[in-house]
């Protein structure tokens, strides 16, 4: 570990174990918009992707832009108020202790993440992120970039932190990003076990170099 320089973080269903929030809000889209309910086969396949990629696929490919905005705004909105009302929220165990333990080591911590702004505003409310996490390095959806699988979200990440991809760790809860990590040629990919992760698929991936159920289990040297 004496040659990590910097730990990226997915966050929903990484840092913060949300994922059940998400599920329940695109059931309701997919019960509304979409021609059949929201199957578990499809939340595993859509977990970690892009807002306009989900919508895509459960409502339609044909949607004008205008229309994708709404959905996903509505989306958004439901799963907000399911996390206020679950209030006080709080990150993953072990989490804070080892952002802090980075920096006391001089390794600096970045977030990579398919949410977008309006959502990591609150998020950065809720969890004070920038005690630990500067603007630059939370880099969200900014609805123009391929989403994970695609490697774009971690090239940039890895852009901002000036740093080659062999020099970072990354932890990740969906195959999406695993996959979306790998091919940014990570150098070491931990799976996160959280709560509606699909833990079969991700712990079998050979791209990943271990599976925590909590950040407590990560040391750092």
């Amino acid at each position: 570990m004496k040659t990590v320089k910097a730990l990226i973080f997915d966050f929903n269903g990484t840092l913060f174990w949300d994922t059940q929030y998400h599920q329940k809000a695109w059931a309701s889209i997919a019960d509304k918009y979409a021609k059949h309910p929201y199957t578990e086969e499809e939340m595993h396949l859509l977990n970690g992707r892009t807002n306009s990629e989900t919508i895509a696929y459960l409502v339609g490919k044909d949607l004008p832009p205008n229309r994708i905005k709404e959905i996903s705004e509505e989306k958004e909105q439901l799963y907000i108020e399911m996390c206020q009302k679950s209030m006080p929220l709080n990150l993953a165990d072990g989490a804070v202790k080892l952002f802090e333990e980075a920096h006391k080591l001089g390794i600096r911590v970045a977030i990579a993440t398919s949410a977008g702004q309006d959502n990591m505003a609150w998020y950065k409310k809720w969890f004070s992120l920038n005690t630990y996490f500067p603007d630059s390095l939370i880099i969200t959806d900014d609805n123009k970039r391929k989403g994970k699988p695609d490697p774009a979200i971690y090239l940039d990440t890895l852009s901002a932190l000036d740093l080659d991809g062999a020099s970072c760790v990354v932890f990740e809860d969906t195959k999406s990003g695993i996959l979306s990590a790998a091919r940014a040629g990570i150098g070491r990919i931990y799976a996160i076990a959280s709560l509606g992760a699909d833990m079969e698929t991700i712990a079998a991936m050979g791209e990943t170099h271990g599976l925590l159920t909590s950040f407590d289990q990560f040391v750092l040297e």
